[in-house]
């Protein structure tokens, strides 16, 4: 009975935590339908001006004020700056916001340094319970009574002000609210920057307890999110409730059954968004105005002429072909990296430019493809190139059939957040799993592919060879793909499903069937990357390989079919210069690409290679790239 009791109480001040942090979070998505992933990261700012301030000698509550209000002032920056001009931009949202988190995170690893930091609490709140045979600290009723302050002075804010019946007229009603001659824009701006106050205060007061470390944003932020979804966006009540939830669920998830301790709060949101995608007491109306923002085509000048409209094509195959011979073996094992994740950026281009279905965990397929063969060859003794690699793709196939029935429930930004836990789950399968998949460690020791063909022997320069040419069938099958009556479709479905419904098209089905082909190519470059490697463990799953995917895809373009390609070329290439001088900067630079990109770079270079290529013809015409 005293454990229960204080599993209880862990799970309420956790619960507690997590309310703090995701009622910023709320507030924001329902009433500006703005996703701001960088959340978290404003928590971590919260958790370290207060380590500062008390560092510094200032007192506890003078280190939680001042937490609090860097975080609601860094908040509004980002929300003046950048957010304000990305309303009902929902993919371009989550780029930035991503950025953010990578500029933030490296900013503290500069300054603070990576180990886990906290600060000391007065005397006062140091003291335990004694419950049975156990010492409960204080500290955590503290924070069960802050968080219950909160919830009541937020939600009289949001129910019985007059600040918060405009907030509940702009979850209903932006247009009608703005309408009735009410400064939105100003009531958007205050809103924001309560939410990111709270979630530094949320911070401030954890960090004594969790302490605060420079990579936390994104594992809070992913808390933040599963709560939202639960409680539902935009409810104070909601939100309290689902926290409880999640927290209750961690708490007795790692007490009783901590080997799937992990798994818990994901298999919630995915129960959620299935039973209820709008969450205990959310706003269905505002749900279903939040979805990525269509990416239409373009129609570029175009001369007629098969030499011009396949010269880009001739001309990047040949350099891929006959340069890296030339090349020193560093840079043939870059442009080997280059032509693997350009299958990859290609593959989720197809859900994303061509479906518009922005997937945050599209890793996912990447990584288990790249698993599956290696355990395969190095765990099974199946040495053949092609019967480890083709069971790898169905296995992913497979695997993208199951999640696709699931992730397709939902759109928009429910979407985007499915696709993330679904991803986050097979991330955590691989880091318990250490029998079969190493753990953290990975497995180790892929070697060469071995090609069933009596006399050949694969060496680098022949594997490279090996990836070229598979990297020009997906290539040459995709685009067919995307120019057939099936592609034509997945676009008209982009730009207006509602009308294409109306046509007589089944447009689930459309959409689960490029979900899967997706995950099969993506399955492709993840096999190919798994023997480039020699080693696959969590990291080719996780959420970063996804947005690198993210990355090369709005950096080449959606509008133009090989823009992925480009884009792979130019991060990679960054990536390779940062790595040799300036290593530890690297996620510091990724950041600023995806600000930069997102903020100037909305079309991709693709688009403007295209038009300066057709401006070197003299014949005329046009068609749709």
């Amino acid at each position: 009975m005293d454990l229960l009791t204080i599993n209880l109480l862990n799970g309420i001040s956790f619960g507690m935590i997590l309310f703090l942090l995701a009622m910023g979070l709320s507030i924001t998505l329902g009433v500006m339908g703005i996703l701001n992933l960088a959340h978290g990261a404003l928590f971590m700012i919260g958790g370290f001006v207060a380590l500062s301030t008390a560092n510094a000698g200032g007192s506890f509550w003078l280190a939680i004020a001042l937490g609090s209000i860097g975080a609601g002032i860094f908040g509004l920056i980002i929300e003046r700056l950048f957010l304000s001009r990305l309303y009902q931009q929902l993919d371009n949202q989550v780029l930035l916001t991503l950025g953010l988190v990578y500029i933030i995170g490296n900013v503290a690893l500069w300054i603070y340094g990576g180990r886990v930091q906290l600060f000391d609490t007065p005397p006062l709140l140091t003291w335990r319970i004694s419950i049975g045979d156990y010492a409960f600290p204080f500290y955590r009723i503290f924070l069960i009574g802050m968080g219950a302050i909160a919830f009541i002075a937020l939600w009289w804010l949001v129910e019985k002000t007059r600040i918060g019946s405009i907030v509940r007229a702009g979850m209903d009603n932006k247009e009608m609210t703005r309408a009735l001659g009410i400064n939105y824009g100003l009531t958007c701006s205050a809103v924001f920057a309560l939410g990111s106050l709270v979630g530094g205060f949320a911070g401030s007061v954890a960090t004594p307890l969790i302490g605060v470390f420079q990579s936390m944003a994104l594992d809070i932020l992913l808390y933040a999110l599963i709560v939202v979804v639960v409680g539902g966006p935009g409810s104070v009540l909601g939100t309290l409730i689902g926290a409880l939830i999640i927290g209750l669920v961690d708490a007795f998830g790692k007490a009783f059954f901590p080997t799937l301790a992990m798994f818990t709060m994901y298999l919630v949101l995915i129960l959620m968004l299935l039973i209820k995608p709008s969450g205990i007491l959310g706003r269905s109306r505002n749900i279903e105005g939040t979805h990525p923002s269509p990416i239409s085509s373009i129609t570029l000048y175009n001369p007629r002429g098969f030499l011009v409209k396949y010269g880009p094509y001739f001309i990047c195959l040949l350099a891929f072909v006959v340069l890296p011979p030339l090349m020193p073996r560093y840079l043939q094992s870059m442009i080997t990296k280059i032509v693997i994740f350009s299958v990859f950026a290609l593959s989720l281009n197809l859900i994303w430019g061509y479906a518009g279905l922005i997937s945050l965990g599209h890793a996912t397929y990447f990584g288990v493809g790249a698993y599956t063969s290696t355990i395969l060859i190095v765990r099974m003794g199946i040495g053949n190139f092609w019967v480890a690699s083709l069971i790898a793709v169905i296995t992913a196939g497979v695997l993208a059939a199951i999640y696709g029935i699931i992730a397709l429930r939902v759109v928009g930004l429910y979407f985007l957040l499915v696709t993330l836990a679904l991803g986050q789950l097979v991330f955590s399968i691989s880091t318990v799993w250490r029998s079969v998949t190493g753990g953290d460690n990975g497995v180790i020791g892929t070697p060469f592919p071995d090609l069933g063909i009596p006399g050949v022997t694969v060496d680098s320069m022949t594997y490279y060879y090996l990836v070229l040419i598979v990297a020009v069938v997906c290539f040459f099958l995709l685009y067919r793909l995307v120019n057939s009556p099936f592609g034509y479709a997945l676009q008209g479905i982009r730009d207006d499903e509602k009308k294409m419904r109306t046509l007589g098209y089944n447009t689930w089905l459309y959409k689960y069937l490029a979900f899967i082909i997706a995950g099969i190519f993506a399955a492709v470059g993840g096999v190919l990357f798994s023997y480039f490697l020699v080693v696959v463990g969590p990291p080719q799953l996780s959420m970063t390989t996804s947005t690198m995917a993210i990355l090369m895809v709005i950096i080449g373009s959606t509008r133009v079919f090989w823009g992925p390609v480009a884009g792979s070329i130019v991060v990679i290439l960054l990536e390779y210069v940062a790595s040799i001088y300036i290593p530890e900067r690297w996620p510091l630079i990724l950041g600023a690409i995806f600000v930069i990109a997102v903020m100037f770079l909305r079309n991709g270079i693709g688009v403007s290679l295209m038009k300066l290529w057709r401006r070197m013809d003299f014949t005329h015409g046009s068609v749709t790239s």
